[in-house]
């Protein structure tokens, strides 16, 4: 039997003061996400696309017929599963810390559902459970082809750096909307935080500001990112939907009268990334010259 005694305050008391150690990235991509019931299943997408030139074409009054556009259907599924642990306290013990507990619980719950956004449980696009930020065989994402980055006369690869991100900017821009460009890997990172050493200006400075306000920049956090990857993604905020049955939460508390024990249920859910637009997502995997 469980009772509304409890060592906590109340989970919506909780978890709207809760603030996660761990920034995840998965936040940035919740404006056109949309929820699911916390159901165990699958949901298909189904997606018209049109093939060959579609440009208009010019007609006269002696035309008795227009060109048609052609049209195919493709499916997306987005597998819905969850996943849940439980935190058990004996009412004999000392309750003084319990919130800290349900905290690095959530922290690492945070971690995880990045890793879920990011991976969509895959080593590729071609083994991924769910489309992801990283992982994807959604046919609107861009994967280029990985580019070197090289040094200048000054054994610096800053300058090198800003071309080659200007070139995939060139790409993602065919498309309007809010972009964020994700720098990851352990070779790329210290560059983004770099200094132009002619200059000393940031280099992360001076690229936003030859961006403009449509752009915002971020880090993949390492804990989530694939070993021996480097690169950059541009990520367009109006035109990816991210598709998601729960996010990480402390789901209920209570009170085990008969065995005498506080109980915490956590639970999260899965996500996809759906790209709207061809070249809504564009990733550029990148090595550093020798």
């Amino acid at each position: 039997m469980s009772t509304d005694r409890i060592a906590l305050r109340s989970v919506e008391e909780f978890m709207a003061d809760y603030t996660p150690v761990y920034q995840p990235i998965y936040p940035l991509f919740l404006g056109k996400a949309q929820a699911y019931s916390e159901e165990a299943g699958k949901i298909d997408f189904k997606r018209a696309l049109t093939i060959g030139d579609i440009r208009g074409k010019h007609i006269t009054p002696k035309d008795t017929e227009i060109r048609q556009i052609a049209v195919k259907e493709s499916s997306k599924t987005f597998k819905k599963y969850f996943l849940a642990n439980q935190f058990q306290l004996s009412e004999m013990q000392d309750q003084q810390g319990i919130e800290d507990v349900v905290k690095q619980v959530l922290d690492e719950h945070q971690t995880q559902m990045d890793e879920l956004f990011l991976l969509g449980e895959g080593t590729s696009s071609s083994n991924m459970i769910n489309n992801s930020l990283f992982w994807s065989g959604d046919s609107n994402y861009v994967l280029e082809s990985s580019a070197e980055v090289q040094k200048d006369a000054d054994n610096n690869y800053l300058s090198d750096l800003h071309s080659k991100i200007m070139q995939n900017v060139t790409t993602a821009d065919r498309v309007a909307g809010r972009k964020v460009i994700l720098f990851y890997g352990t070779s790329i990172l210290p560059l983004f935080d770099s200094l132009y050493s002619s200059s000393s200006i940031a280099f992360k400075g001076a690229l936003s500001n030859v961006l403009g306000p449509n752009y915002s920049l971020a880090k993949v956090p390492a804990a989530i990112t694939p070993s021996s990857v480097n690169g950059w993604i541009i990520a367009n905020l109006d035109q990816v939907k991210m598709h998601y049955t729960a996010l990480p939460s402390l789901k209920k508390q209570g009170l085990n009268d008969e065995k005498m024990y506080y109980w915490f249920n956590f639970m999260m859910g899965s996500c996809m990334l759906e790209v709207l637009a061809s070249g809504g997502i564009v990733r550029q995997p990148a090595t550093l010259e020798a």
